[in-house]
C-alpha cells in the first residue's frame, strides 16, 4: 500500500506541474486560448459530424458498407465507455483542479467527477472504434489528441484523468472495432437467410 501511495503522490505532483505550466500561459495568446476552449467544448460534435458524413457516403464511399460498419462501431464504443465510466467516476469522486487550487478554469464547469475524463474517453473511442473510416480515421485521431490536450489546458482535468480516459476509450474502441470485423459476416449471413415473414 505504501508503494501505491508513493506512486500516486508522484502522479499528483506531475499533474499539478503540468496544470501550473498551462495556467502560466493563459492570457499570453487570446487566440490560442480561444482555440483550446473551442476544442475542449466542441470537438466531440465535430468528430460525430465527420463520422456521419463519411458513413453517409459524402466522402466518396457511397457504394461501400465499410464506413457504415466503422461508424457504428465508433459510436457504440463511445456510448459503452461513457456508461462504463459512470460508476468509476462516482467511486473515485476526484475533485476537479479548480476545486482544490485557487485557479479559475478557462471554461466554467460543474465540480466533481474529474476521473476519468469522459471527453478524452469518448474522443479516443470514436477515433479507434472508427479506424476503418479511411483517411478520416487519422483526422479523428488528431482531433481526439487535441481534445485531450485542451481539457488539460483549460484546467478542467488533471493529465492523469485524461490519460486514463484516453486509454479506456482506445481499449473499448479497439474491442468494438474488432468485434464488428469478427461478427459482421455471420450477422449478414444470418440476416440474409431470415424469412421476411419471421418464420
Amino acid at each position: 500500500m505504501g508503494r501505491v501511495l508513493r506512486i500516486w503522490s508522484l502522479i499528483e505532483r506531475a499533474d499539478w506541474r503540468v496544470l501550473r505550466w498551462c495556467e502560466g500561459r493563459w492570457g499570453r495568446s487570446p487566440a490560442f486560448d480561444a482555440a483550446m476552449m473551442a476544442a475542449a467544448l466542441y470537438t466531440p460534435l465535430v468528430m460525430l459530424a465527420l463520422i456521419a458524413i463519411t458513413a453517409s457516403g459524402w466522402a466518396g464511399q457511397a457504394h461501400s458498407a465499410e464506413p457504415v460498419w466503422a461508424a457504428a462501431s465508433s459510436v457504440a464504443a463511445a456510448v459503452i465507455v461513457r456508461v462504463a465510466h459512470e460508476p468509476i467516476s462516482r467511486a473515485a469522486r476526484r475533485p476537479r483542479p479548480f476545486e482544490i487550487e485557487p485557479m479559475q478554469a478557462l471554461i466554467e464547469h460543474e465540480p466533481g467527477e474529474s476521473f476519468p475524463s469522459n471527453h478524452a474517453a469518448g474522443g479516443f473511442a470514436l477515433a479507434v472504434g472508427g479506424w476503418h473510416l479511411g483517411f478520416v480515421a487519422y483526422l479523428l485521431l488528431a482531433l481526439a489528441i487535441w481534445l485531450a490536450a485542451a481539457r488539460i489546458y483549460c484546467g478542467l482535468h488533471y493529465p492523469s484523468d485524461v490519460i486514463a480516459g484516453a486509454a479506456s476509450g482506445a481499449v473499448v474502441g479497439y474491442a468494438c472495432n474488432s468485434l464488428q470485423w469478427a461478427y459482421r459476416e455471420p450477422l449478414l449471413h444470418a440476416l440474409a437467410g431470415m424469412d421476411p415473414s419471421g418464420r
